[in-house]
């Protein structure tokens, strides 16, 4: 059963919040700040399977380059609390065919573009295809050849959010309607309004061991199929660099072989390494402990005992109380004299100069 679902949201520079970082993250994309010189590194995403930016008749060029266009949008609000942008979020019927989504979302945006905002959409998706939803982030002031002009203050009242419920509410009917599934519809009016005799659902929100959980699945079972737009060229995102842990760039397979490395590491965990990688490590374990049980059956002479035994260490004689040098053994001692066995010579030669110069000073006594 389909089922309605869209919130309309504030992104504001009071509640400590940035419209680039805001924008990385739902694009799947790193972006740098050119107001705080920090970069959101959120590229490599595997949830964001769409992503495109609509823009009003004459804006410029430079406004479909994502960092330019929401750079430009915190430069354009000198408040401390300014608003940036406004976020719609709406759940995608999962009815509907994955081929229709992006056609239906940006028949969606196009209304707002229609009244002169700049529209940046993305479609996330989970690993079971179980929540398919878009976020629309919406420029908050009015579009222009020259840039961006005044607020659009018509969005600041709930009249615009009554709007953009019955707008979804027609949208995603008619996208329904012509996939063939008339049946299904969705409807923005609450409980109370359709007289409907029960409570209203719960959002239940997100777990986070379910959410991990999922995340490894994907990476083992490969990531999202993107959808695409008339242009093949949507999808050449696939096959850009992204940042790995460490920040350097590196191809998407690049990393989804490190991540697969560090799931077969923790097999323990979360068993769910592949079959033949983790075949592949108990047979290198079992070939090392081979070669240690060889090592260990081997026959030593007892000359080679001797050279390498290594004997108690020698006392110390400072004052410190620090053991002795630990390194005598008994194959570098059979050089020296018999008589000095065990005692370094050069201690013995200190001793007897030192000795021999007090007998030289002191006065002979009878």
């Amino acid at each position: 059963m389909a089922i309605f679902h869209l919130h309309v949201k504030n992104i504001s520079r009071g509640d400590g919040r940035s419209a680039v970082a805001a924008a990385a993250y739902r694009a799947g994309e790193t972006l740098v700040s050119e107001a705080e010189e920090r970069a959101s590194e959120f590229g490599g995403r595997r949830d964001v399977v769409f992503t495109h930016i609509m823009l009003p008749a004459g804006a410029p060029a430079w406004m479909a380059d994502r960092a330019k266009l929401w750079n430009a949008v915190e430069a354009a609000e000198r408040r401390k609390d300014a608003r940036l942008a406004k976020e719609i979020e709406c759940a995608i019927p999962r009815e509907l065919p994955r081929p229709d989504w992006a056609a239906l979302i940006c028949a969606f945006a196009a209304a707002f573009v229609a009244r002169g905002h700049a529209v940046d959409l993305a479609i996330h998706d989970d690993p079971e295809h179980k929540n398919p939803h878009a976020h629309l982030m919406l420029a908050t002031r009015s579009v222009s050849s020259s840039g961006f002009g005044l607020k659009i203050r018509e969005s600041d009242s709930k009249a615009f959010v009554d709007t953009a419920r019955r707008l979804w509410a027609t949208s995603a009917n008619n996208a329904l309607a012509a996939a063939g599934l008339s049946a299904v519809t969705i409807d923005p009016r609450s409980h109370a309004e359709r007289r409907l005799d029960k409570l209203p659902g719960q959002h239940r929100g997100a777990d986070r061991q379910e959410r991990q959980a999922k995340r490894r699945e994907l990476d083992m079972h490969g990531e999202l199929e993107r959808l695409s737009l008339v242009s093949e060229a949507a999808l050449e995102i696939d096959k850009l660099p992204v940042p790995d842990p460490d920040g350097r760039s590196i191809s998407p397979a690049e990393l989804d072989g490190a991540e697969l490395a560090m799931i077969v590491a923790h097999t323990s965990e979360n068993d769910v390494a592949a079959p033949e990688l983790a075949e592949q490590a108990a047979g290198e374990r079992e070939s090392a402990e081979q070669a240690v049980a060889a090592i260990n059956a081997s026959i030593v002479s007892d000359d080679d005992a001797e050279r390498y035994r290594l004997e108690a260490p020698i006392p110390s004689s400072d004052d410190s109380g620090r053991a002795g040098p630990t390194y005598w053994s008994s194959f570098d001692r059979a050089t020296e004299p018999p008589v000095q066995r065990g005692e370094p010579t050069f201690w013995k030669s200190i001793e007897e100069r030192d000795r021999s110069a007090v007998d030289d000073k002191e006065p002979n006594r009878q």
